[in-house]
């Protein structure tokens, strides 16, 4: 009986041969989560290179045209450094591949390899340091979208309350999390109607609102040297710039270290970027929207070893973050 990492090897052996490298190169398993990435590495001259396959459904191409576009804008006009996709023998950015095992289509990209490790959250005083980094990164990303003239024709998602939390979330139902009593459901709905009302009266323009990375926490970076390189825009989409503030400590909101970093966050990004009162006094409201679409995500991926670990007192950490929300806000 073949296993999901069976199917997965076939597709990069396919993958492969969209790139001519299928006989100097071999395919490593690094993650599986919404995407499948493989390490790709020539056997003689040691180089490497990154393949992201996307799950069916996920992405239309042209959405992934759409991120590839951004892509080159970033590496083009921003000081920032990320991945550049690499063409096929067939002169395309996106293959389309298939298994031997199964009969449906997968697709896929090939960038370059980008040095640098994923920053450890066990080191608090570094991390905090990253973190100023990390503000001026997103503020230089904020910057170009608001800027680009094109931003606004990309095809994406759109990362609003309705799409995390409302009546079309993208990621499934936070309502639908097992380890939530009546009790906490019910408290949760409480805090997602004051999370509704606040971001409705704070509204949309293009100041607050733009195209965004969605997913800029840690495990999306590189560090090299004093260097963050920004990796896997899988996510990014039209949202509220605030939501990469939200995302940059996903996971991490109810450690005692975030109040720092969330500040070292400001710090950065001001230096690049001005930040309204308006934006300040909706922090918590997009720290707690955020707490909620994980949830959901979780729940949705509850098959997944990495996810079963985060998991572990996910629901009863987010019921304590909304008890100080609501006695803060309601």
């Amino acid at each position: 009986m073949f296993t999901h990492k069976d199917i997965f090897d076939s597709f990069a052996q396919d993958a492969l041969k969209k790139y001519g490298l299928e006989k100097t190169c071999k395919a490593e398993l690094l993650q599986l989560s919404e995407n499948i990435t493989y390490l790709i590495q020539d056997e003689k001259t040691g180089k490497k290179t990154v393949l992201r396959i996307s799950r069916p459904g996920y992405h239309t191409i042209e959405e992934l045209d759409s991120e590839l576009l951004w892509l080159k804008e970033i590496k083009s006009y921003t000081p920032l450094i990320v991945a550049d996709p690499i063409k096929g023998l067939n002169g395309s950015y996106i293959q389309l591949i298939r298994s031997w095992m199964i009969n449906d289509t997968y697709v896929c990209i090939l960038y370059e390899f980008l040095e640098g490790k994923i920053p450890d959250e066990t080191d608090e005083a570094t991390i905090v340091n990253h973190f100023v980094r990390l503000g001026e990164t997103t503020a230089y990303l904020h910057k170009h979208a608001k800027m680009w003239n094109h931003a606004d024709r990309l095809s994406r998602f759109v990362w609003d309350y309705d799409t995390m939390l409302g009546s079309n979330p993208r990621w499934g139902r936070w309502q639908a999390a097992r380890d939530l009593t009546k009790k906490d459901k019910e408290l949760l709905e409480r805090t997602s109607a004051v999370i509704k009302g606040r971001l409705e009266k704070y509204g949309k323009n293009k100041h607050n609102f733009g195209l965004i990375h969605a997913d800029l926490r840690l495990a999306n970076l590189l560090i090299e040297d004093d260097i963050i390189k920004v990796i896997d825009f899988d996510d990014c989409g039209f949202g509220w710039f605030m939501h990469d503030l939200a995302s940059a400590v996903s996971f991490i909101e109810a450690k005692p270290i975030t109040e720092k970093l969330i500040e070292n966050w400001l710090i950065g990004y001001q230096k690049i970027e001005p930040i309204l009162k308006t934006d300040l006094d909706e922090i918590d409201t997009f720290i707690m929207q955020r707490r909620l679409q994980l949830l959901a995500w979780l729940t949705s991926h509850s098959d997944s070893d990495p996810v079963k670990e985060l998991s572990i007192g996910y629901a009863d950490g987010s019921i304590n973050l909304a008890e100080k929300y609501l006695t803060k806000y309601n």
